[in-house]
């Protein structure tokens, strides 16, 4: 199977600051609203008000900010990421 085409270089640039800030920018608004206790769920889920006690109780609030600093150590992954992928192209083509 032949392996598949890479994307080009522009594309594949602003891909990745998509993703670093959709990243960045959701894992702060977790953690900030999970350490200030602001998390709030729709009014549809409240049909089980066991289950949405427990998401916006002590517990949820833990894995949101915890999910939320996951989010944002990703984000810095991807923006080393994205820097690398600039550097090796600014380098190899200062080459010629």
């Amino acid at each position: 199977m032949p392996a598949p085409r890479p994307r080009p270089f522009g594309w594949d640039l602003l891909l990745r600051a998509l993703r670093f800030f959709y990243l960045l920018w959701g894992g702060m608004l977790l953690s900030t609203l999970a350490f200030y206790g602001r998390l709030r769920l729709p009014s549809m889920f409240w049909h089980w008000p066991d289950l949405c006690r427990l998401a916006v109780g002590a517990w949820g609030r833990a894995l949101a900010m915890g999910l939320g600093l996951v989010m944002c150590l990703a984000a810095l992954v991807e923006v080393w990421e994205l820097v690398d992928r600039l550097l090796v192209r600014v380098m190899g083509d200062s080459d010629r």
